[in-house]
């Protein structure tokens, strides 16, 4: 009975999960959706920015090595045969125990500043680090707007697609109505049969294409397999797609990049940690200071105290004859105990402490050449880094001045196309309105046809093209990858 007032509750809530599952399903993504979600969970991004995490750590390391060590010790132990106690001095040969205890301390005082170096160049990995993100994330979005932009491109193929099937099927049924009524010739209707499975067979590859780029840009997002199918993406406004405007010179897009990209950051970065680098290997000519403070005490077996009273006894040592007659008799005294016991642990602890305090230099005279073939790899390197620097200068200007080119190449194809899709357009109409007047054949009104699609496929190639490198050359600007 209980199961029966259950059940509609069971069933309303496995509704509402579906119901949700399926607006989850039908989900739009916008562009920014895309890019934030990514940064989220993009491996690699997550991979780099570890490299933050070890930079801190390392800078970590860096400031405690300007810090004392601060070091304990003890230990327990027992001695079996002869040996010289360390504690009493004295000889020892029954089993013997021991203990010590010690605390020491050491602080560099001078070693040619190479902590404060380290230092420097550990805060200096904490940059390259950051900008070490930046750079993945960037060809991160690059990825992701290229694959958002492939998934709107074949979602219009579709559309084109299915406008031709369905003006396909309108000229089928048309003339089978005229071959029914004796206007037109049987292999007129098998001719615009075969241009319709034509147009069936372009919708199902278009539609297949469609799937496969968005599978792709699923996979980019980190996504299931299973979420490509109902995955949506929000389609820009005609006004985003129109808003196109290829500035006259890539100048403000160089000048902006390379002040402001990561890998200018990163080779910029780079340098200054080779010049850090000579710095560490010049400071191998320099003396090194430490000085070195430590204590300690312990316990021995060996140590006996006397217990009771002490003894005293006098003892002969002879006699003294001044002459035959008179002689005296020499005599000492000896004091001594007859019972020892071990000195107690506490007592010995505290009765054998002892401290010491050194200072040590270090003046590094002659080292086989070492210090000065490490100063002159660190000039090496130096040079190295400003050569890379100015290779990234110069890739990324071109990187920049060819976005613009291309850019500026593709608005023009656009509008060499737009052209050419009116014209195709004029001659279709044309053509469709001759054909249904029987002037011309099924075959010439296919080519027109044929025209007309590739006019439209290659003005929306063209069209998608603009917008990426536009896209493109205004991210090397400054702006963000969006269409809002």
């Amino acid at each position: 009975m209980v199961w029966k007032h259950l059940a509609p509750r069971w069933w309303a809530l496995a509704l509402a999960v579906l119901v949700s599952a399926g607006a989850n399903a039908q989900e739009v993504w916008t562009l920014q959706r895309c890019i934030d979600h990514a940064f989220e969970h993009n491996l690699s991004l997550q991979e780099a920015r570890l490299g933050e995490v070890s930079a801190a750590i390392g800078e970590e390391a860096a400031l405690g090595a300007f810090l004392p060590s601060l070091n304990a010790s003890a230990s327990h132990g027992y001695n079996f045969g002869q040996t010289i106690d360390p504690f009493t001095n004295q000889f020892a040969s029954a089993r013997i125990r021991s203990n010590s205890f010690g605390l020491s301390s050491g602080v560099v005082l001078f070693n040619g500043f190479t902590n404060h170096l380290n230092l420097e160049r550990a805060r200096l990995s904490a940059l390259r680090a950051n900008v070490g993100v930046e750079q993945v994330g960037n060809n991160l979005a690059l990825t992701i707007a290229a694959a958002y932009l492939n998934v709107l491109f074949q979602d219009e193929f579709i559309t084109v697609a299915d406008v031709n099937r369905q003006a396909s099927a309108r000229q089928v049924e048309r003339v089978a109505r005229l071959v029914e009524a004796g206007a037109a010739a049987p292999a007129d209707l098998l001719d615009v049969q075969a241009q319709l499975a034509g147009d069936e067979a372009n919708v199902v590859a278009t539609e297949n294409a469609a799937y496969l780029a968005r599978l792709n840009l699923t996979q980019l997002l980190q996504l299931p397999s299973s979420a490509a199918s109902g995955f949506q993406v929000a389609r820009p406004s005609d006004e985003d797609l129109e808003r196109l405007v290829v500035p006259a010179s890539p100048n403000a897009a160089v000048q902006h990049a390379l002040s402001n990209f990561p890998e200018i950051k990163a080779a910029e970065y780079a340098v200054e940690d080779a010049l850090i680098g000579e710095r560490l290997a010049g400071a191998g000519r320099m003396p090194r200071a430490f000085m070195s403070y430590s204590m300690g005490t312990g316990y021995s077996g060996a140590r006996q105290a006397p217990v009771g009273n002490p003894i005293t006894e006098e003892i002969a040592l002879g006699t003294v004859n001044i002459n035959d007659t008179l002689s005296f008799l020499l005599t000492t005294e000896q004091t001594y105990y007859e019972n020892f016991e071990t000195v107690a642990f506490g007592d010995q602890v505290r009765d054998n402490r002892n401290q010491s305090l050194f200072f040590s230099l270090s003046v590094p005279l002659f080292n086989g050449f070492s210090v000065r073939s490490n100063m002159k790899r660190a000039e090496v390197e130096s040079l190295r880094a400003d050569y890379r620097l100015e290779q990234a200068r110069q890739s990324l200007t071109q990187t920049v001045e060819q976005a613009w080119a291309d850019a500026l190449a593709a608005k023009s194809t656009l509008d060499a196309q737009e052209r050419a899709l009116s014209a195709a357009e004029l001659a279709f109409a044309n053509a469709e309105t001759r054909f249904e007047a029987g002037t011309v054949t099924a075959l010439d009104y296919a080519d027109v046809r044929a025209r007309l699609d590739n006019a439209r496929v290659n003005r929306l190639r063209a069209l998608y093209d603009l917008a990426f490198k536009s896209r493109i050359l205004d991210f090397y600007s400054g702006a963000p990858l969006t269409f809002r």
